[in-house]
């Protein structure tokens, strides 16, 4: 016998599971580990990326802002500039925030880029909401309705009323020159206005002897065009802080700024890519590790797990291959074993037995020995159920053969009584007494009873239907007893009226004076069938003994009852045809004697007739004679 194993199959492959789960799990940590680094790194690419493009696009949404300012106005591509790096800082912003929230490993010299980043772009924020509070200015100085326009006018104004000669041609000018600066932004305008507001002033003091209204006029106009001035100047002032022409201002500063961040976003861009590179590899050699590692142990363990699971199967195997050759032995396991396939080999060797205790009861069965069967296995043993069953249809097999065979007899007898009860109903089909009288002695010493009755639908009188008793029969002893039974009285009537055979077992102790014709005697079994011929009911017989009717007899009278009905019919028929034959010979009888009565007196009558004809011509020749004679004596006397 075998050294029993402790370990069970199950639980090596839980443990061989167990390992698998967590290599399995260890594999997907690591390849999410590495996918998530690789993503990490991708990700801060691509925000890195996208960071230097907007700030590339801010450099060149920048210049061409600036080229704007430097040269022909365009306000509708100005605002859509304007719109642009609005949209673009903002991107900036989200960018530099991700990036401040998420360097890349964590690199300090990654965070000082960012850092450096931020702070350029802050500066860059600054110079460019100080750029639009300086145009927001500008905007109120130029506008419509502002202060460059009120002192125009009021400059305009102010000399038309005047009226000085050569002002009027200055002020075209500088209104010109201010209209350029306003397009082109150039500072020759700038120096060709002050020119013609110089030019206004030396006209103006050049003016010579004037009224006092005049002259309070010409001190009016130079406070005004001084005004003039002094708003085109502040002007200027604002337009070079933002930059213009070679002095690049504010704007020029925001330029230098933004090509300042791209630079460093190159720069910092450039670490990442080397830092990048070297988390890659890192990430691989410990995802490489791990694996590396989990295989070293793995396969060993795994190898020796599999060979430990293998040798019992192997075992089993062999057991089932002298199965297959028909060897029914016993498996040599150990019974302590906790190896499912040593189990099963057990199993498998009672399995054998209970195979020999159904061999021999499937050899006793062909030698129709008694056998006590076997012990099923389960209620789920197919074969030995089948074997069961098996042997439960051989013998209910058996028993309706027997059954068939009986049935066969019963058959014959029915079929010899129903031919030999035909001969008696063929020869008594010409009177219903003798009829009924050889029916009943017949029916009572075949069904073996104790008492037998016929009874006979009677219906000649719409008003006194009932059934006749015609003939009854008591223990071989022929009874005239006549009784008549009235519709649903008692089991006959009801019988009749209901056209179902009646069955009674426990007769009442009172059934013979309700509705029987067999004096003191109580029978215990009571048959009590109608004579149906198709749905008409032609009579009732009552049968009855003192022990149950076996079915065999039942049917039989079933049948039988038919043929009496139909002899019945038959009788009635010829009975009722023989009447109306007697009938008709009493009336062509009485008609035949009246005819010869009338014959003989039409006889009488034609002699009487003769006899008056004879008359009647003896006394026509003797009136003719006289006649004669009467003639010749009145002749004679003429």
């Amino acid at each position: 016998m075998k050294t029993p194993e402790k370990i069970s199959i199950k639980v090596k492959f839980r443990i061989m599971l167990v390992c698998f789960a967590i290599y399995v799990v260890a594999t997907g940590l690591s390849a999410f580990y590495l996918i998530h680094t690789y993503d990490t790194l991708e990700e801060s690419f691509q925000r890195e990326n996208k960071l230097k493009n907007d700030i590339s696009d801010l450099r060149n949404a920048q210049y061409e802002l600036f080229n704007l300012y430097t040269g022909k106005k365009d306000k509708e591509k100005e605002d859509a500039l304007k719109e642009t790096i609005d949209a673009v800082c903002r991107s900036i912003d989200g960018g530099i925030a991700y990036l401040s929230a998420h360097p890349l490993d964590d690199s300090r010299e990654i965070k000082q880029s960012i850092t450096i980043l931020q702070d350029e772009f802050s500066l860059y924020k600054q110079k460019n909401s100080d750029i639009q509070a300086i145009e927001s200015e500008i905007s109120e100085l130029t506008q419509d309705g502002g202060r460059l326009a009120t002192s125009r006018n009021t400059v305009k104004n102010t000399i038309l009323q005047t009226a000085v000669v050569g002002v009027y041609n200055k002020f075209a000018e500088a209104v010109k020159y201010e209209e350029h600066f306003l397009e082109k932004s150039n500072v020759e305008d700038y120096t060709k206005f002050n020119k013609q507001i110089d030019g206004v002033n030396t006209i103006l003091k050049n003016v010579g002897n004037a009224s006092m209204v005049i002259k309070y006029q010409i001190f009016k106009l130079e406070d005004q065009f001084a005004e003039y001035r002094t708003t085109f100047n502040l002007l200027f002032s604002k337009q070079l802080l933002l930059g213009i022409d070679n002095y690049e201002g504010y704007k020029g500063e925001a330029n230098v700024q933004v090509r300042t961040m791209l630079t460093n976003t190159e720069d910092m861009m450039l670490e990442s890519s080397l830092l990048r590179q070297k988390i890659r590899k890192k990430a691989i050699w410990i995802v490489f590790g791990l694996q590396l590692a989990m295989l070293a142990i793995g396969v060993p363990f795994f190898l020796v797990l599999f060979w430990s699971i293998n040798k019992p199967i192997q075992n089993m195997n062999d057991y089932l291959s002298r199965l297959l050759k028909g060897e029914l032995v016993p498996a040599d396991v150990s019974p302590d074993s906790s190896n499912e396939m040593d189990l099963m080999c057990m199993q498998l060797s009672e399995f054998i037995g209970n195979l020999k205790q159904k061999q021999q009861f499937t050899e006793d069965i062909g030698n129709n020995k008694h056998t006590d069967g076997f012990a099923l296995l389960s209620s789920g043993d197919e074969l030995g159920n089948a074997l069961i069953n098996m042997k439960k249809n051989l013998d209910e097999q058996t028993e309706r053969q027997l059954a068939r065979r009986r049935e066969d007899e019963i058959q014959d007898k029915i079929n010899i009584g129903l031919a030999d009860f035909g001969n008696i109903l063929r020869r008594n089909n010409n009177n219903i007494d003798s009829l009924c009288n050889e029916t009943v002695r017949a029916l009572i010493h075949y069904m073996e009873a104790d008492y037998g009755a016929i009874y006979i639908y009677v219906d000649e009188e719409p008003d006194d239907i009932h059934l006749e008793m015609k003939a009854t029969y008591a223990a071989d002893r022929k009874k005239f007893i006549v009784k008549k039974v009235s519709l649903y009285e008692g089991i006959v009537g009801t019988c009749a009226v209901e056209k179902t055979m009646q069955i009674i077992d426990d007769i009442p102790k009172d059934y013979i004076k309700i509705g029987s014709g067999f004096g003191n005697t109580k029978p215990s079994s009571l048959i009590v069938a109608p004579l149906l011929l198709n749905d008409d009911i032609y009579g009732v017989i009552e049968i009855c003994r003192t022990d149950k009717f076996e079915d065999y007899r039942i049917k039989f009278l079933e049948r039988l009852s038919e043929d009496i009905a139909s002899t019945i019919s038959y009788v009635k028929e010829n009975t009722k045809n023989l009447f109306k034959l007697q009938e008709k010979g009493k009336r062509l009888e009485d008609y035949t004697k009246r005819l010869h009565k009338a014959k003989n007196e039409l006889a009488k009558k034609d002699e009487e007739i003769q006899s008056c004809k004879d008359e009647i011509a003896k006394l026509t020749k003797e009136n003719a004679r006289l006649n004669d004679e009467r003639g010749g004596a009145a002749r004679k006397r003429v």
